[in-house]
């Protein structure tokens, strides 16, 4: 519960958008909708008329997988970068979508508030019992629970990104850390889905209302270990739902070597001066 208290100042209630307390094991506000912990730690916070299936989001096979990957090493120069982008020290941070939690748990910083948003309980679940420093809570990232204004910084990392949402509950000059793939990111695994046809991916720049302050790229090779970290990335990415999912190419079943090309950009919210 402590970990939730610690984002309380950014949370509004989903239903009517008034303040949300703590009252008895949830959270409460003063209409009376009521939103229980969950035993992981995290509270849901997607009404049922923002679902389109049962289990929106990612489900806990693609979940674990994921987890598993992550926590092998792979992306760790990605999380070191993300890291190190800018100075966190006494801010307001949100992952929206942030899936595992992998990123934000990564973030070190004194008194910086942490949050973590993604459609997927699974994710959100995995999320809260892999980071005890970061409040979590199940919400779309289209329809946030949260304040306008109150955020510093947002990740926004493999997700979707709904521009105007991130403008309401950015505070003016809050920053946006976003990561895209690059022209050659698993590049590899495109060509043997594609059969040697595939195009390298398009880079766009997302923010048209935002300036970028920087753009970094970062790219390497990785060696996978074995065929299990394989299917685990695969389940990351679309192209499992692409042909990867039912994939029984022996060439695919002996790849190891994998480009990672990721592209950190840094934007920031232009301030919205007042004009008397």
């Amino acid at each position: 519960m402590n970990k939730i208290i610690n984002a309380l100042n950014i949370l509004k209630c989903p239903n009517c958008g008034s303040e949300l307390l703590v009252k008895d094991k949830g959270l409460s506000c003063q209409s009376g909708h009521f939103f229980d912990f969950a035993k992981e730690g995290y509270v849901n916070l997607l009404l049922p008329n923002q679902k389109k299936t049962k289990n929106p989001g990612d489900d806990s096979v693609m979940i674990n997988a994921r987890d598993e990957f992550l926590k092998s090493g792979y992306f760790e120069k990605l999380k070191n970068q993300i890291g190190s982008t800018v100075d966190f020290s006494g801010k307001i941070m949100l992952d929206a979508g942030c899936g595992t939690g992998y990123y934000l748990s990564n973030i070190e910083a004194n008194d910086c508030i942490k949050a973590g948003i993604d459609i997927s309980k699974f994710a959100i679940k995995k999320a809260s019992k892999n980071d005890e420093k970061s409040s979590y809570f199940v919400a779309s990232i289209f329809n946030m629970p949260i304040k306008e204004q109150s955020v510093d910084i947002i990740f926004n990392i493999f997700a979707p990104k709904p521009q105007q949402e991130f403008k309401r509950i950015l505070k003016d000059n809050g920053i946006i850390v976003e990561v895209v793939p690059g022209k050659n990111h698993l590049k590899e695994i495109k060509e043997i889905i594609y059969n040697q046809e595939a195009k390298p991916n398009t880079e766009k720049y997302a923010f048209s209302e935002f300036n970028l302050l920087k753009s970094n790229r970062l790219t390497y090779k990785i060696q996978l270990k074995d065929i299990k970290d394989l299917n685990s990335l695969l389940m990351m990415t679309p192209y499992w739902y692409n042909g990867a999912k039912n994939e029984q190419n022996l060439v695919m079943l002996n790849l190891k070597n994998i480009t990672l090309d990721f592209i950190v950009n840094l934007w920031v919210k232009k301030e919205n001066k007042k004009i008397d």
